[in-house]
C-alpha cells in the first residue's frame, strides 16, 4: 500500500512539474516588432525578424518596441 501511495504521489509530483514548463521554447533576444494572435490559444511575437510563439501572458506584457525577453518579467 506504501509503495502505491508513493507511486501515485511521484506522478502528481510529475504532471504538476510539467504543467507549469513553458511549452514554447524562448525566442531571440531583441526588439519587438510584430505580435501576431491567431486561432485558439495561438500567440506568437517576432523578434528581430525570427517569428516564435509565446505563452498568453507573454503575448499580453510585450508590445511592439518593448525588448524581449526582458518584457517578460514582471
Amino acid at each position: 500500500m506504501r509503495r502505491l501511495t508513493l507511486t501515485a504521489l511521484a506522478l502528481t509530483l510529475v504532471a504538476v512539474l510539467t504543467a507549469c514548463q513553458n511549452p514554447h521554447p524562448p525566442g531571440p533576444t531583441g526588439k519587438v516588432t510584430d505580435r501576431h494572435k491567431g486561432t485558439g490559444s495561438r500567440y506568437s511575437l517576432t523578434v528581430t525578424g525570427h517569428k516564435f510563439r509565446v505563452t498568453r501572458s507573454d503575448y499580453r506584457h510585450c508590445y511592439r518596441g518593448s525588448h524581449y525577453p526582458t518584457c517578460t518579467h514582471r
